[in-house]
């Protein structure tokens, strides 16, 4: 089983086997928009109608009068009684999500059922969350996979990651995905790819932008960054106020800030 030291065996998100199916844990990031789509294209436009009272349909148009995105607004808070579905943006919304009013929810997305997104809450597109999630107060959430059970409850920002299933990131946890840039990079809108070093030696992602692949269980406590690049195994811990450096880092780690950018990383004991 692939990846297996990330996403556990009782991993039951509904697009796991993609996610196992990749080179690498981060592969499926660039296949986001193409797994809404497929999930979202064959089903019949629904629930929206029935709902305007509480959630708003926009459309942002160019000066050309092009569509640059779509939009919901919630306005009243809700939880939904049927699902919401608008094949031509790439939205699902399914039952018994709960949507606080002030959360906007940019298209392409598909948020599963029983998952909560609270006040505030910014989802910038591309953005897949699984069943039983929270997307908390003032949470920015862009190009990334919450797998079930998952939650980033209060000021966080999720940037091109994928968070395994019963993942917590506590208060103001932010997962950085665009690494530092030359003079000439900035003048000209250019981005270098993430290397990330291993065992093996350097190891190309083939990506501009790579936040962090969080394994099932870990826990990070408030005011923690990840570095762009960190990929943590399954049932870590990293302590609060620790800013990781990108890399690798295997299964029940410890991780916690010695200071001056360094780390301490040791193993967790075999408790269930």
């Amino acid at each position: 089983m692939r990846f297996a030291e990330y996403f556990t065996e009782n991993n039951q998100f509904r697009f796991i086997d993609h996610v196992r199916s990749g080179e690498h844990p981060w592969s499926a990031l660039v296949d986001i928009k193409k797994l809404i789509t497929r999930e979202t294209g064959s089903i019949e436009d629904s629930g929206i109608s029935k709902l305007k009272d509480s959630i708003r349909l926009d459309k942002v148009t160019s000066l050309h009068g092009e569509v640059k995105e779509t939009a919901l607004s919630v306005i009243k808070s809700i939880v939904l009684p049927h699902p919401i579905h608008i094949s031509s943006a790439g939205i699902l919304i399914e039952e018994g999500v709960y949507l606080e009013y002030g959360a906007i929810i940019k298209a392409p997305c598909i948020i599963m059922k029983n998952t909560e997104i609270r006040q505030g809450a910014y989802l910038r597109g591309d953005v897949i969350i699984g069943e039983g999630c929270v997307v908390g107060h003032v949470s920015e959430v862009k190009n990334s996979i919450f797998m079930d059970h998952s939650h980033a409850g209060h000021f966080a920002y999720v940037g091109d990651s994928i968070l395994g299933s019963h993942v917590n990131l506590g208060a103001g946890t932010k997962l950085a995905n665009l690494q530092f840039r030359t003079r000439g990079e900035i003048e000209t809108d250019a981005l270098g790819v993430i290397v990330i070093r291993s065992g093996d030696g350097l190891i190309n992602t083939g990506l501009y932008k790579l936040g962090a692949v969080i394994g099932d269980y870990t826990e990070i406590g408030c005011n923690t960054v990840t570095s762009p690049g960190v990929c943590a195994q399954s049932d870590c811990w990293i302590y609060p106020n620790t800013t990781v450096p990108k890399g690798f880092y295997q299964r029940k780690s410890i991780i916690r800030a010695r200071g001056a950018g360094v780390v301490d990383v040791s193993s967790r004991p075999d408790i269930p």
